[in-house]
């Protein structure tokens, strides 16, 4: 579609190209009955492919228009004009995420969290309407002001349960590097494709690269189907081990392991970003950080790896076995755990007989959930049963409601 500067369509002055959205083409615009700036998203129906384009077309405007959240961007108007259809959208003057990323990056974890966590919650309303995006990305992410981000450009949108499909099986739309690997194999997807790609976008902003970089799109697209990306901490070791664990998560190929829904995917983000913003606040208060490092000190003289029930400061010690049982002690039990919880509220917190075990291995001490009722927390995380994760000194460990600290030593 060539350039339409200058042009009015359904009575908005078209003055500049501002972007591309897929087959549209998005102007800045001034509509004179309101006086004002606007977005509008131009397709050229015949070069587009005709009605079946125009089916897609007109279903994003029909979805998003229904959408109200404070980080999606409005929709004011849609029509049809000397063979183009448009949608009108309100005109974001500061630019968007892909923009800003430009600046320089990584991003401050709590930084990257605050802008995130909007887009995520957005996403997870759109959801709840029966609304996957499918494209995710930062240049889809508007900037109204430097801390208010806007999800935009829904021009891949699948509604879930639509009465026909407008997208062929096998064909792949959208920016190849940010869409999960069902998406880029031609695959159904559901919102766990939406969870994959604000992945990718989070991965970028903490490390300043993305997940899956080679130079030929092939290999990169080979590697995000069958690999694992590299540990965002091994880029920038300011990331927490809670951070990271839920990035890979994000990440994940196999879809049974990834996060099943959006909300829980922010849920576990919007608690790491509470617990950054609570440790900004201790590290304004010299008395309480010594306080706490007096108390981590005291118990220094133990050797070997260590377990604090976080509520008393109470140290367990950990066998040094390739395998060490934790639950709590029953009679009934032929094989007791071998770090017992039970005198220390195991059983009014919910912890199972048999509820994790620790695993030794030659690169460090991972933990094991197996099976356990109330579930095994890693740095507020729920591990998934029988998938080990790699430990590190300083994590957070809670069993039901029990929450301790680990130390290596």
């Amino acid at each position: 579609m060539g350039d339409l500067s200058g042009r009015t369509i359904g009575g908005y002055q078209l003055a500049e190209v501002i972007g591309h959205g897929g087959a549209a083409v998005v102007y800045r615009a001034f509509q004179p009955q309101l006086e004002r700036w606007v977005a509008v998203k131009v397709l050229d129906i015949q070069d587009a492919g005709g009605y079946q384009f125009l089916q897609r077309f007109r279903r994003e405007a029909h979805a998003i228009a229904n959408l109200r959240h404070p980080n999606i961007l409005n929709v004011h108007d849609y029509g049809e004009d000397q063979g183009y259809a448009f949608i009108v959208m309100e005109y974001v003057e500061g630019g968007s995420l892909k923009e800003r990323m430009r600046q320089g990056l990584p991003l401050a974890c709590e930084e990257a969290l605050a802008l995130i966590v909007p887009v995520g919650e957005a996403l997870a309303y759109a959801h709840s309407k029966g609304i996957i995006h499918r494209d995710v990305k930062p240049g889809n992410i508007l900037l109204a002001r430097p801390d208010w981000p806007l999800l935009a450009d829904f021009g891949l949108v699948r509604v879930v349960e639509a009465p026909q499909k407008l997208t062929q099986p096998g064909s792949i739309l959208g920016t190849v590097a940010y869409l999960s690997p069902q998406q880029v194999a031609g695959e159904e997807v559901d919102q766990r494709t939406d969870v994959y790609s604000l992945g990718v976008v989070l991965y970028e902003l903490l490390t300043g690269q993305l997940p899956f970089k080679r130079d030929a799109p092939a290999e990169s697209v080979l590697l995000q189907r069958y690999e694992s990306p590299p540990p965002p901490c091994t880029l920038n070791p300011h990331i927490s081990p809670a951070l990271q664990t839920m990035l890979l998560r994000a990440l994940e190929c196999d879809l049974a392991a990834r996060y099943a829904t959006m909300e829980m995917f922010v849920g576990d983000l919007k608690r790491v970003w509470e617990q950054l913003k609570r440790a900004a606040v201790l590290a304004e208060s010299p008395v309480t950080t010594r306080m706490v490092t007096m108390r981590l000190d005291a118990q220094a003289s133990m050797a070997g790896p260590r377990l604090f029930i976080a509520t008393s400061g109470v140290a367990l010690s950990v066998p040094l076995r390739d395998e060490v049982l934790i639950g709590r002690m029953d009679p009934m039990l032929a094989q007791p755990p071998d770090v017992d919880l039970h005198p220390y509220g195991g059983s009014s917190a919910g912890v199972s007989r048999h509820h994790a075990r620790l695993l030794r291995r030659p690169e460090g001490w991972f933990l094991e959930d197996l099976q356990s009722t109330n579930g095994t927390y890693l740095n507020e995380v729920r591990l998934l049963p029988r998938r080990p994760v790699r430990l590190h000194s300083g994590d957070l460990i809670r069993f039901a409601q029990l929450t301790l600290v680990f130390e290596e030593g």
